[in-house]
């Protein structure tokens, strides 16, 4: 065995596990120490303002951006050449209208008196959390701004490749769902909503009434350094102590599930939430109302995504050992393994009987696609498909008199849930802008905006009450009798899940996991069963 390696993974599989886009293989650590090699070539290219790989001291941010003017502007970008204002960020593709973005140099305009300032990403679209990995990993792609998956932040850090912010210039932050602040005269919205002008507070302390929270470091470990549970070994120096407001990695930016996309003029609601995930398995299916018998061969897909293909395996083949064991089955998983399995099983048997269930059914597929999983049903190329609960809302058009045959649902034997965050590529040198572009991404109304456009969950707890008060974001209609039709962003479960204000059916979140990052050794038994899979 290579001592170079990670413990119990040899070199050559190593290197293949980094060329899939797994994890860096100069970085990675998942519960284990640095080999003295890696650690050497971490620390090559060492900012003047980092104390170690990724720790950002932001006294010495300072010393280098200079001091601010008036304006709360540093030296830096007031001299020198225009590029110092421009912002170089990943994102996912369809996730946010180009007006958001342009607006952001109006931002800075009247903001900062800070003309000039641009958020370049149309170059940089990617599809999947492993396309961006390969990008920074092995590609040395450099970003200031990237747009990673909850598990994602966590390999990133583990890698190496993200920087603690400096919680104080992202004061936004504090409109995340949580408990009301002390304090949020700190908040100040850029172009405050007439419909909701102050920050929301509930009887029962939270900014929402479902009383949601993505803040609070014990329940979102992936967000901050400091969460020991999440991160072993913080990387850092002996005496540097990581608190909630040094150790901040990553900013929520949207979050969703991961169910099922259907057209609704093929199968009964009734009849495909009976089947969930077993209607990848169906050759044909007969709709008891019209009397059709629809052909199914090449007309169902699964993203392209290996954790999420994995995630809807693992819920569906856990679900039957329930059932065979003569057990009521349940989606919600349990830590001692009786029940539901989890996201994140990593056992050889585990990724056995998943991987088996998945070929089962593989020849009868198209295949594995991301983009195309809402525009494919919208043209009847797909019937059903694994899918991201805002693309099939986008192909729905629900603020629309469009009234497209496409609907979505999270099946029985349960599915994933995921937030994406923004965090700050060690290579960024643009510190102070990087965080100004995120705290105007979380002002209330351009949130609002970006979640009103996509069609995804904003995580943003003013912007949730704006899109649910201000009629501008609603949408009045006719249905197909002519009958009035209202839809509200706010009030709908498929987006919200069970937070949807109004909503009083059955627990849907709760059979939605969040994926975590399951290290080198786990992943690379993925890869091996992925190939099997989708090759």
């Amino acid at each position: 065995m290579d001592p170079g390696t990670p413990n119990g993974v040899s070199r050559r599989s190593f290197l293949k596990y980094a060329a899939l886009g797994g994890v860096a293989a100069w970085g990675v650590y998942s519960g284990i120490v640095y080999p003295s090699g890696w650690a050497r070539w971490m620390t090559y290219g060492q900012k003047p303002w980092e104390l170690a790989t990724g720790v950002v001291d932001y006294a010495k941010v300072a010393e280098h951006e200079g001091a601010m003017d008036a304006f709360g502007v540093p030296r830096f970008y007031r001299e020198g050449s225009e590029d110092r204002r421009k912002l170089n960020v990943a994102q996912w593709y369809d996730y946010w209208p180009g007006k958001v973005i342009r607006d952001f140099g109006v931002y800075m305009a009247e903001r900062f008196n800070l003309p000039g300032c641009e958020a370049r990403w149309t170059s940089n679209i990617y599809t999947s959390n492993e396309e961006l990995f390969t990008w920074i990993s092995q590609t040395g792609r450099k970003f200031d701004v990237m747009v990673p998956t909850n598990y994602t932040v966590e390999t990133m850090e583990k890698a190496g490749l993200i920087v603690n912010m400096n919680r104080e210039w992202v004061p936004n932050f504090d409109c995340m769902f949580g408990p009301v602040p002390s304090s949020v005269d700190h908040i100040d919205v850029w172009r405050p909503n007439p419909f909701v002008t102050t920050y929301p507070s509930w009887p029962n302390g939270y900014n929402t009434e479902a009383g949601f929270d993505f803040r609070t470091p014990a329940l979102n470990g992936y967000m901050y350094r400091m969460n020991r549970e999440t991160y072993p070994n913080p990387r850092g120096t002996d005496n540097f102590t990581w608190d909630e407001t040094n150790s901040l990695l990553a900013v929520p930016f949207q979050w969703g599930t991961t169910g099922i996309g259907y057209r609704s003029d093929v199968f009964e609601r009734e009849d495909i939430e009976r089947y969930g995930w077993d209607v990848l398995e169906l050759p044909e299916y007969h709709n008891p109302r019209t009397g059709t018998t629809y052909n199914l061969h090449k007309k169902k897909m699964m993203l392209d995504d290996m954790r999420e293909v994995y995630t809807a395996a693992f819920k569906d083949v856990g679900w039957k050992r329930q059932v065979d064991e003569g057990l009521t089955p349940t989606a919600v998983t349990r830590s001692n393994g009786d029940y539901q399995w989890s996201s994140n099983e990593t056992t050889e048997e585990k990724l056995q009987a998943a991987t088996d269930w998945l070929v089962s059914f593989k020849g009868d597929t198209w295949g594995f696609n991301t983009p195309q999983q809402g525009p494919w049903l919208v043209a009847k190329q797909m019937l059903v498909d694994q899918a991201w609960s805002g693309d099939i809302m986008y192909a729905v058009r629900p603020n629309s008199n469009q009234h497209l045959p496409v609907e979505y649902f999270v099946p029985k034997q349960g599915g994933a849930r995921w937030i994406d965050n923004m965090v700050i590529h060690r290579e960024c040198e643009k510190l102070w802008l990087a965080h100004q572009f995120i705290n105007y991404i979380q002002d209330p109304v351009v949130q609002a905006d970006v979640s009103a456009w996509n069609l995804y969950a904003t995580p943003n707890a003013w912007s949730f009450e704006i899109l649910h008060d201000d009629p501008s974001y609603a949408f009045r209609g006719r249905n197909l009798d002519g009958t009035p039709y209202y839809w509200n962003p706010a009030e709908d479960s498929r987006i919200y899940g069970d937070f949807a204000i109004g909503y009083s059916g059955p627990e849907i979140l709760s059979r939605c996991e969040y994926q975590k990052d399951v290290g080198v050794r786990a992943t690379l038994r993925y890869f091996k069963y992925w190939r099997s899979v989708k090759f």
